[in-house]
């Protein structure tokens, strides 16, 4: 049997590279600065309690592969970009970073071809303003929900490749994310927290 156990991530600036700051300018501007502080603080409570849930699993890191919401590039490569991305303060890869230093292996979760599609439309909307960014915005959800389902089938398949009879898998995948239902019946899933 193959085990997966599903957390469901919230994103924080960190994760999100040289995005960051165009995303957070976006966000302030619509909710306040005195709010979106406040939704950093909540961020920052989550990723402490998902990281006390994953070491009371008591995970046997030799038999553990991480697949990584975003992530195109196992092995070496993904190993770099998990290592950077955590340096500059990613509490999600600060927690993947810990799991392969104990044996863990992380994987090549999403398709290059389709991030690049998300992170285009994500540039547009973020560089532009006034109507430029409106078209931007509207281009965007025109196809967003055609592309989640695109990248949720590739990880489902990326999974089902990957993941060894006897290993468990683990998933950090974004809320708006639908890959369970897209995996083969023998692997067996669970999730963190009351997600599910």
């Amino acid at each position: 049997m193959r085990r997966l156990i599903v957390a469901r991530i919230v994103h924080s600036p960190e994760d999100m590279g040289s995005m960051r700051e165009g995303l957070e300018r976006i966000s302030v501007s619509r909710v306040g600065r005195e709010r979106w502080e406040e939704n950093r603080r909540r961020i920052e409570r989550f990723w402490d309690e998902l990281e006390r849930e994953i070491n009371r699993l008591d995970l046997d890191p030799k038999s553990l592969r991480i697949y990584q919401d975003g992530l195109p590039a196992g092995g070496e490569l993904g190993e770099k970009i998990v290592r950077e991305t955590a340096s500059k303060g990613s509490r999600n890869y600060q927690i993947i970073m810990k799991l392969l230093e104990r044996g863990a292996r992380i994987e090549a979760t999403e398709s290059p071809e389709l991030l690049l599609r998300e992170y285009q439309h994500i540039v547009a909307m973020v560089s532009k303003s006034g109507e430029e960014q409106r078209r931007a915005v509207e281009a965007y959800n025109q196809e967003k929900d055609r592309l989640l389902e695109e990248r949720d089938a590739y990880i489902a398949k990326r999974i089902s490749e990957t993941l060894l009879d006897g290993e468990t898998g683990l998933l950090f995948i974004g809320a708006q994310h639908n890959v369970i239902p897209k995996l083969p019946p023998d692997v067996e899933v669970s999730y963190l927290g009351d997600a599910g």
